[in-house]
C-alpha cells in the first residue's frame, strides 16, 4: 500500500503553530520576573524625606533648632575636634552657612547672593565663584556626587523656601520639587534650614548659653558636638558672642561655623 500524499499546506501550519508557542515562551515572563513585576509596582515611590536623607548621608532627620539670636554672618571659624581647638578662617565678615567641599581642603561659603571658596589653609584665601540669585543656604554636598550641593532659595513672598541642587562647577542649579501640601515635606525642609544634623553616633547643634556679668545676664550661642554615651562638647567657645551655622567635614574630624563679629 502506498503512502497517502501529504496534504497541502500542513507543513506551513506545523511552523506556524511552532513559531506561535515559540514567541509566547519568549514573551512570558518568568515566575521570578513577574513577582519582581509585582512587588515594584506595590513599591511606593521614594519620598521628598528619604530623597533628603539619601542625598545628605544623614543617619535621621533631626529637627531644627535655629531660633531668635543665632548669627546670621560673620567670619569663618575652623574647628579642629580631634585638638579641639578653633582658629578664623576668614578675616572678614559678611558670610554664612559655610560647608566643606570634597577632600575636606576648601569651604564653600555664601556672602550675599555670591558663592564663594575658602581655603582652609592658614592663607584663608576667598575666592568668588559666581552669584545664585536668591540662595539662602548652603545644605550639603551630596553623599554621592561631590560636584553637587543641596541649597535652599528664596520662595515665593510669604511662602516656603524652594530647593535645589547646585553644580558647583558651573553655578547651574536644578529645582528639587515637593509637595507643598504634605506635612512631611514641609518638615523635612524647615529641618534643613536649621542647623542640628546627625551623623552615625555624631550630632552637632546650636544650643543658648548665658553667664551673668555686671550688666546683667548675657546671652549667646554656641555650637555643641556630642558623640553618642558622652557629654556634649562646646567646640566654638564664643564666650558671649553669637555663633552657628555649623558643618562637619566628611571625615568627621572638622567643622566649619559662623561667628558674629564685632559683638
Amino acid at each position: 500500500m502506498s503512502n497517502p500524499a501529504p496534504v497541502p499546506g500542513r507543513k506551513m501550519m506545523y511552523l506556524s503553530v511552532a513559531g506561535l508557542l515559540l514567541t509566547l515562551l519568549v514573551s512570558q515572563p518568568s515566575g521570578q520576573a513577574q513577582k519582581k513585576a509585582a512587588t515594584d509596582k506595590q513599591k511606593p515611590p521614594t519620598s521628598f524625606t528619604e530623597k533628603m536623607v539619601k542625598f545628605l548621608g544623614i543617619s535621621k532627620s533631626s529637627s531644627t533648632l535655629k531660633g531668635p539670636g543665632d548669627v546670621t554672618s560673620g567670619e569663618i571659624w575652623l574647628a579642629d575636634l580631634q585638638a579641639m581647638s578653633a582658629r578664623a578662617l576668614t578675616s572678614s565678615d559678611g558670610y554664612r552657612s559655610p560647608i566643606f567641599l570634597a577632600g575636606n581642603k576648601d569651604v564653600l561659603a555664601l556672602r550675599g547672593d555670591d558663592v564663594v571658596r575658602a581655603a582652609s589653609s592658614a592663607s584663608g584665601e576667598v575666592k568668588k565663584f559666581y552669584a545664585v540669585s536668591g540662595i539662602l543656604k548652603l545644605v550639603g554636598v551630596s553623599s554621592e556626587d561631590s560636584a553637587t550641593v543641596l541649597i535652599l532659595l528664596r520662595g515665593e513672598a510669604g511662602g516656603h523656601p524652594r530647593v535645589g541642587l547646585l553644580t558647583v562647577g558651573t553655578g547651574a542649579v536644578t529645582p528639587v520639587p515637593y509637595d507643598p501640601a504634605s506635612g512631611q515635606d514641609l518638615q523635612m525642609v524647615e529641618n534643613l534650614g536649621g542647623w542640628s544634623r546627625t551623623y552615625g553616633d555624631r550630632q552637632i547643634y546650636v544650643r543658648k548659653q548665658s553667664k551673668q556679668a555686671l550688666s546683667g545676664t548675657v546671652e549667646w550661642s554656641d555650637v555643641f558636638l556630642q558623640v553618642e554615651g558622652q557629654p556634649p562638647v562646646d567646640v566654638s567657645q564664643c564666650d558671649g558672642v553669637n555663633c552657628g551655622q555649623p558643618s562637619l567635614s566628611p571625615d568627621g574630624h572638622r567643622l566649619v561655623f559662623v561667628r558674629a563679629k564685632g559683638e
